[in-house]
């Protein structure tokens, strides 16, 4: 009896991992909104064989995911265009993302989420199950005239490594600027410091580390497209250092 229930259960799983497949992608990994423009788009693409129905929003980091939530919402100064939507089998939808103009705050970026539902068509399979798909970017609202270049935003970032009375050693990281920065493959030596951080202007961060003697940082920044560009500095001890963009060192630099 055991063994047919977990069979049971590994099928159901099995239906629920085929039918969660999201058939809808959008056209990028993150969003940045610059704050000289009334607008900005992105493109939504159905590769499956089914027309979908597409619900998008807009959320605040600290809102409910949910959609249908009670929980009451930050309002923003933004409208998102279809908000609800069919999307033919193989079809493609702009969505644009349009700002009222006042609301939010103009001496750093801000980080809003959008969010984009897909709502399957109701299987005729009485034993099929229908799973709608959520997916979230990151829309950053860049106010005109920020000091600064977002794409040294990394360069710019404070590192610092301290004891800790009782807790050991610590690395420490601050963010100067008025951009955010996404670091991914955040190493000290040979140590996983941590896999993924986004740090908010002004914002300042920390973790333990177990290296004795750590000689070498290196972490990834992602850019404004989602690319990636990977960062290293010599973990001296000697007060806060920054990192470099690896294709800027010369033969005779090292980390």
């Amino acid at each position: 009896m055991k063994r047919l229930y977990r069979l049971a259960v590994w099928m159901l799983a099995m239906v629920g991992m085929a039918c969660a497949q999201a058939a809808v992608s959008l056209g990028g990994t993150r969003l940045v909104f610059p704050g000289a423009f009334s607008e900005v788009a992105i493109e939504v693409s159905n590769s499956s064989g089914r027309e979908v129905l597409l619900q998008a929003w807009l959320g605040t980091p600290g809102d409910d995911d949910d959609p249908a939530s009670t929980q009451p919402r930050v309002e923003l100064p933004f409208v998102v265009t279809p908000a609800l939507v069919r999307l033919p089998a193989q079809g493609r939808q702009v969505l644009r993302v349009l700002y009222h103009g006042v609301g939010m705050p103009t001496g750093h970026e801000s980080l809003v989420h959008l969010y984009v539902l897909e709502v399957p068509p109701r299987s005729e399979a009485g034993q099929q199950l229908n799973i709608a798909v959520r997916q979230r970017i990151n829309v950053f609202y860049r106010p005109a005239g920020l000091p600064g270049d977002p794409a040294g935003a990394a360069a710019a970032l404070r590192w610092s490594l301290r004891q800790v009375p009782l807790e050991g050693l610590r690395l420490q990281v601050s963010n100067p600027t008025a951009f955010h920065v996404a670091l991914q493959a955040l190493r000290l030596d040979q140590q996983v410091v941590s896999d993924h951080l986004l740090l908010a202007p002004g914002a300042r961060f920390e973790w333990p580390v177990t290296v004795d003697r750590p000689r070498r940082l290196s972490f990834e920044a992602l850019t404004d497209y989602g690319g990636q560009r990977a960062y290293c500095a010599p973990a001296t001890g000697q007060g806060p250092f920054s990192a470099r963009l690896l294709d800027t060192l010369s033969i005779a630099e090292s980390c």
